[in-house]
Protein backbone atom coordinates (compact mmCIF):
# COMPACT_ATOMS: atom_id res chain seq x y z
CA UNK A 1 0.00 0.00 0.00
CA UNK A 2 1.24 3.18 -1.18
CA UNK A 3 0.63 6.31 1.70
CA UNK A 4 1.81 10.06 2.10
CA UNK A 5 1.27 12.02 4.96
CA UNK A 6 -0.89 15.28 4.27
CA UNK A 7 -1.63 18.20 7.20
CA UNK A 8 -4.25 17.15 9.37
CA UNK A 9 -6.61 19.97 8.15
CA UNK A 10 -6.43 18.99 4.63
CA UNK A 11 -7.33 16.02 5.68
CA UNK A 12 -9.69 16.41 8.13
CA UNK A 13 -11.33 18.98 5.50
CA UNK A 14 -11.78 16.22 2.99
CA UNK A 15 -13.21 13.87 5.01
CA UNK A 16 -15.84 15.68 7.04
CA UNK A 17 -16.66 18.23 4.01
CA UNK A 18 -15.65 21.18 6.18
CA UNK A 19 -13.04 22.98 5.15
CA UNK A 20 -10.41 23.74 7.45
CA UNK A 21 -8.15 24.77 5.03
CA UNK A 22 -7.31 26.05 2.04
CA UNK A 23 -9.36 24.45 -0.87
CA UNK A 24 -5.56 23.58 -2.38
CA UNK A 25 -4.43 21.29 0.47
CA UNK A 26 -8.08 18.80 -0.68
CA UNK A 27 -6.99 18.77 -4.06
CA UNK A 28 -3.92 17.75 -3.24
CA UNK A 29 -5.12 14.93 -1.30
CA UNK A 30 -7.90 13.90 -3.63
CA UNK A 31 -4.85 13.85 -6.44
CA UNK A 32 -2.45 11.75 -4.88
CA UNK A 33 -5.40 9.37 -3.68
CA UNK A 34 -6.94 9.02 -6.91
CA UNK A 35 -3.48 9.14 -9.16
CA UNK A 36 -5.42 11.72 -11.17
CA UNK A 37 -5.89 15.90 -11.43
CA UNK A 38 -9.25 16.16 -9.78
CA UNK A 39 -11.72 18.87 -11.04
CA UNK A 40 -13.68 21.15 -8.75
CA UNK A 41 -16.79 19.60 -9.66
CA UNK A 42 -15.88 15.79 -8.72
CA UNK A 43 -14.32 16.63 -5.28
CA UNK A 44 -17.96 15.60 -3.25
CA UNK A 45 -18.59 12.34 -4.68
CA UNK A 46 -14.57 11.86 -4.70
CA UNK A 47 -14.61 12.58 -1.03
CA UNK A 48 -17.06 10.24 -0.48
CA UNK A 49 -15.09 7.10 -2.39
CA UNK A 50 -12.18 8.49 0.06
CA UNK A 51 -13.47 8.84 3.37
CA UNK A 52 -13.99 4.69 4.12
CA UNK A 53 -10.44 4.27 2.66
CA UNK A 54 -9.20 6.92 5.08
CA UNK A 55 -11.82 5.35 8.22
CA UNK A 56 -10.33 2.06 7.30
CA UNK A 57 -6.92 3.65 7.95
CA UNK A 58 -7.74 5.52 10.46
CA UNK A 59 -10.73 4.04 12.47
CA UNK A 60 -10.02 7.28 15.08
CA UNK A 61 -10.85 9.49 12.64
CA UNK A 62 -14.12 8.84 13.02
CA UNK A 63 -15.41 10.79 15.24
CA UNK A 64 -14.57 13.88 13.73
CA UNK A 65 -17.12 13.59 10.76
CA UNK A 66 -19.85 14.29 13.62
CA UNK A 67 -17.53 16.93 15.50
CA UNK A 68 -17.46 18.34 11.96
CA UNK A 69 -20.85 20.06 12.50
CA UNK A 70 -20.04 22.16 15.31
CA UNK A 71 -17.38 23.87 13.38
CA UNK A 72 -18.25 27.47 12.40
CA UNK A 73 -16.23 30.18 10.71
CA UNK A 74 -15.43 31.46 14.49
CA UNK A 75 -14.68 28.45 16.28
CA UNK A 76 -12.30 26.81 13.06
CA UNK A 77 -9.46 27.63 14.58
CA UNK A 78 -9.85 25.94 17.93
CA UNK A 79 -11.23 22.71 16.57
CA UNK A 80 -8.18 22.33 14.13
CA UNK A 81 -5.74 22.68 17.61
CA UNK A 82 -7.78 20.03 19.39
CA UNK A 83 -7.97 17.97 16.03
CA UNK A 84 -4.08 18.29 15.71
CA UNK A 85 -3.59 17.55 19.44
CA UNK A 86 -5.55 14.39 19.44
CA UNK A 87 -3.93 12.77 15.82
CA UNK A 88 -1.27 14.96 15.17
CA UNK A 89 0.09 17.58 12.44
CA UNK A 90 -0.18 15.02 9.62
CA UNK A 91 -2.48 12.05 8.53
CA UNK A 92 -1.39 9.33 6.46
CA UNK A 93 -3.52 8.38 3.61
CA UNK A 94 -3.63 5.76 1.35
CA UNK A 95 -3.92 5.63 -2.57
CA UNK A 96 -7.38 4.29 -3.49
CA UNK A 97 -7.47 0.96 -5.57
CA UNK A 98 -9.81 0.91 -8.75
CA UNK A 99 -12.07 -1.25 -6.32
CA UNK A 100 -12.48 1.87 -4.20
CA UNK A 101 -12.44 4.64 -6.83
CA UNK A 102 -14.22 5.25 -9.87
CA UNK A 103 -12.61 7.20 -12.94
CA UNK A 104 -14.85 9.43 -14.44
CA UNK A 105 -13.93 11.29 -17.45
CA UNK A 106 -13.90 15.01 -16.11
CA UNK A 107 -15.83 16.83 -18.74
CA UNK A 108 -18.31 13.65 -19.09
CA UNK A 109 -19.19 14.06 -15.27
CA UNK A 110 -19.74 17.76 -15.98
CA UNK A 111 -21.86 17.07 -18.32
CA UNK A 112 -24.18 14.86 -16.14
CA UNK A 113 -23.84 18.09 -13.52
CA UNK A 114 -25.24 20.69 -16.17
CA UNK A 115 -26.48 21.29 -19.66
CA UNK A 116 -23.47 20.61 -22.28
CA UNK A 117 -24.21 24.05 -24.39
CA UNK A 118 -22.77 25.59 -20.91
CA UNK A 119 -19.36 23.25 -20.96
CA UNK A 120 -16.80 25.34 -23.07
CA UNK A 121 -13.41 23.49 -23.43
CA UNK A 122 -10.18 25.72 -23.33
CA UNK A 123 -7.10 24.15 -24.66
CA UNK A 124 -3.39 26.12 -24.11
Amino acid sequence: MTTKAFPTCDVLSTITGTLMSEIGGVYEVLNFMTGESVFTHQIPRISREATPVVLKLHPELEATISEADQVTPENYMTWLATWEERYGKTITVPQMTIGEHERIDPLSELAEKVSPDKIVVVSP
